[in-house]
């Protein structure tokens, strides 16, 4: 699922939803929230009708504008599901439809570089802060490149459980997984590689494991940052506990203002497995 409010700052996510729908071989609905007030003094059969009208209406327009998409990305006709939900409750309304539908991933574009609150908007915010589905952050920015690495930012807590869900997105993408790992002082492994050749061999698919001594003196995010400043081609990989302490500290650090590196990469943001 691909959300969308038909602006020019939505069409990164919906280009991307588009390509890896085709790459994964799977379904695709594009979603926009529209609310259509009812006059107060109209009929609810009067407003039945123009309800039905104005939706009609909507869920063509939103057809055109993915199919105007397609082709600006020279796409083979590709279909898609256009559904128009007609709430005043934007994240409400995207999270239960999200739940009903039951879908894999949902895909979301924020625009680019400017403080935190610009960058994660009340939108993206909320449905990084209460989804189960994994969620695609794409900066408004964003140009498509293929994806060869997918950087998934670990603790170490949990990899055997998370590293499934990071190959079954990897997979069909050719992409090989680089798990980065971020050191306190007297942490960290002392044998990297026997990690590495573990995970090979379990999965069967290319990890890498990297780890890099923190720098106390930054967020873990701007650490992150400096660590894969030139990421081109790659995704960024996180698991976000929903009680919000933990990820708040990650993501909303309130010593960092300016993350610009969200302006060039998508975030790929999973349900931490409890």
């Amino acid at each position: 699922m691909v959300t969308t409010d038909l602006s020019d700052n939505s069409k990164s996510a919906v280009r991307m939803a588009l390509r890896l729908a085709k790459l994964k071989g799977c379904a695709l609905s594009v979603v926009q929230v529209n609310h259509v007030p009812k006059p107060f003094n109209w009929t609810q059969r009067s407003y039945a009708t123009f309800l039905k009208k104005s939706m009609d209406k909507l869920t063509g327009e939103l057809g055109a504008f993915v199919s105007a998409i397609c082709r600006s990305i020279d796409l083979e006709p590709f279909r898609f599901k256009s559904v128009v939900l007609n709430s005043t409750e934007v994240v409400d309304a995207l999270s239960d439809y999200a739940r009903t539908e039951k879908f894999e991933y949902i895909l979301i574009a924020t625009r680019g570089a400017g403080t935190v609150k610009k960058l994660f908007g009340t939108h993206t915010s909320r449905l990084l802060a209460s989804s189960k589905i994994p969620i695609i952050v794409v900066p408004s920015r964003y140009r498509h490149r293929k994806i060869k690495k997918v950087i998934y930012a670990t603790d170490l807590q949990n990899i055997e459980r998370e590293l499934p869900d990071l190959v079954d997105f990897a997979s069909p993408l050719g992409a090989e997984i680089q798990m980065l790992y971020m050191k306190l002082p007297f942490e960290g492994m002392s044998s990297p590689a026997e990690l590495e050749l573990r995970v090979r061999e379990k999965y069967s698919y290319p990890i890498t494991f990297i780890q890099v001594n923190r720098n106390i003196e930054r967020s873990v995010i701007e650490d992150i940052h400096q660590t894969i400043n030139n990421g081109h081609n790659s995704i960024l990989a996180l698991f976000s506990h929903h009680d919000r302490s933990g990820f708040d500290k990650l993501l909303f650090p309130s010593n960092a203002e300016q993350y610009s590196f969200y302006a060039r990469m998508p975030l790929l943001v999973f349900a931490k497995h409890e």
